[in-house]
């Protein structure tokens, strides 16, 4: 039996077809390898420490607000925040706004004794308050803490010494900004050689973000009766007390009974009346 001949014609479409197909693979590996070198940066690279999310100015860094990031070394600023001198710049504050995912330099974080009108946003105050070692939480209150403050009147203030006069405590202002512990604007002093972190440090004063109208609050309660200050957890944005309380009030709560009797049970004279004897 005689075998099919292959025409000349099918032949040569499959050689076309065969070449085509070599030619198309040997195009498109020229173009991924030209692309692949010209898209390859051979810049020298740095590792940097970016902001996470973005912060606002007045922002005290933290180790959590920072993460990784490898770029450019044309790009780093020449004091950039790296991840081998990040914690020497933990708990300073920012003098100006970050941006999430870019370089943070030296420069935008405050240190100690800079110009600090800088750290006061457009249409707040910063005002200076002395605390003793109660209002200080013994020391503790550091910047860019939030504080609320109460304001205690005593039965005495204003010279009213009246009977029924009781001590009264109210709101006053609540998460409110700590610009500064006493001379601290966010940086804790550098323990010497062989020396132990101090993370308590007196101070008779703390610098408050206020606004004008709450400036004005504080004065006056300072001057007619005491102010008591309560440190908040850094992350608490929930309303602070709503009403205050007085001393009949509280004595209510302990189940004194009726405040009128309050102080009158060894002044009371018990008469007896009717009978014959």
């Amino acid at each position: 039996m005689q075998k099919p001949k292959l025409s000349k014609n099918v032949l040569f479409i499959l050689i076309a077809v065969v070449m085509a197909g070599l030619a198309a693979f040997i195009a498109v590996s020229y173009i991924r390898t030209t692309v692949a070198e010209r898209t390859q940066d051979n810049r020298p690279m740095v590792d940097v420490a970016v902001p996470v999310n973005d912060l606002p100015q007045g922002a005290i860094l933290q180790g959590g607000d920072l993460a990784l990031r490898t770029i450019p070394a044309e790009f780093a600023p020449a004091d950039a925040v790296t991840p081998d001198n990040h914690t020497q710049f933990e708990g300073r504050m920012l003098r100006a706004p970050a941006r999430g995912g870019a370089p943070l330099s030296a420069s935008a974080l405050v240190p100690l004794y800079d110009q600090f009108s800088r750290l006061i946003p457009k249409g707040k105050v910063a005002y200076t308050m002395s605390v003793d070692e109660n209002n200080s939480i013994s020391g503790m209150i550091a910047p860019g803490d939030l504080i609320e403050i109460f304001f205690v009147k005593d039965a005495t203030t204003g010279g009213n010494s009246s009977q029924g006069a009781s001590a009264q405590v109210f709101p006053l202002l609540q998460k409110v900004k700590v610009l500064a512990a006493g001379s601290r604007i966010g940086e804790a002093p550098t323990p010497k050689d062989g020396e132990e972190a101090n993370t308590s440090t007196g101070f008779s004063s703390v610098t408050l973000e206020l606004d004008q109208y709450q400036a004005k609050q504080l004065a006056v309660a300072s001057k007619v009766g005491a102010v008591r200050v309560l440190l908040r957890e850094i992350k608490d944005t929930s309303p602070g007390a709503a009403t205050g309380m007085s001393e009949s009030q509280l004595l209510r709560s302990l189940g004194s009974g009726d405040s009128a009797d309050i102080g009158s049970g060894s002044s009371r004279v018990e008469f007896i009346i009717g009978g014959k004897g």
